[in-house]
């Protein structure tokens, strides 16, 4: 399967290949690496790259994941293209998600604010972790859908952009 991957502002193509001991790994058109994926039953998984371990944590809603792995916390949305070719037309609306639980700690902008890609809009405390969520594109806030306080849900509409 081929994907549309955007991590930390980046996008990639990812190709993915599951054969008879694991999968084979190919990011944007790079040379494929082997990988396994053990699921423990502790929760999380572990990841075995060219004899090296790594330990993760995954929380998931829909294309998007947050990754825990040795204290660090990776925001990824990966698409499949088969979906993105069947699904039809983008709205222009942008949407800032919760990609786990947490609690609202800072909201930086208000409905109408003009707003540039990048800029950060909430604080939200999650897995003992201030994360600031940025704007994903530059436009106009149409809705603030929390307030400081709050307690979210991982999938939990934060904050809707209008792309300009």
């Amino acid at each position: 399967m081929i994907f549309n991957a955007k991590i930390g502002g980046s996008a990639h193509e990812v190709k993915i290949i599951e054969d008879q001991h694991g999968y084979l790994l190919s990011i944007d058109n790079k040379q494929a690496f082997h990988l396994d994926v053990i699921d423990r039953l502790t929760g999380g998984y572990t990841l075995l790259v060219n004899g090296k371990s790594f330990d993760f944590a995954v929380e998931s809603k829909d294309t998007e994941f947050a990754v825990l792995s040795r204290g660090n916390l990776f925001l990824i949305d990966m698409v499949n293209q088969k979906t993105v070719s069947v699904s039809g037309v983008q709205t222009g609306i942008e949407k800032i998600v919760a990609k786990m639980p947490g609690k609202i700690i800072k909201i930086f902008a208000e409905v109408g604010d003009q707003v540039k890609k990048g800029q950060g809009l909430v604080i939200m405390e999650a897995m003992k972790m201030e994360n600031e969520l940025k704007a994903p594109v530059s436009g106009t806030v149409t809705a603030i859908h929390v307030k400081v306080g709050d307690t979210v849900d991982a999938g939990t509409d934060l904050v809707m952009i209008e792309a300009s």
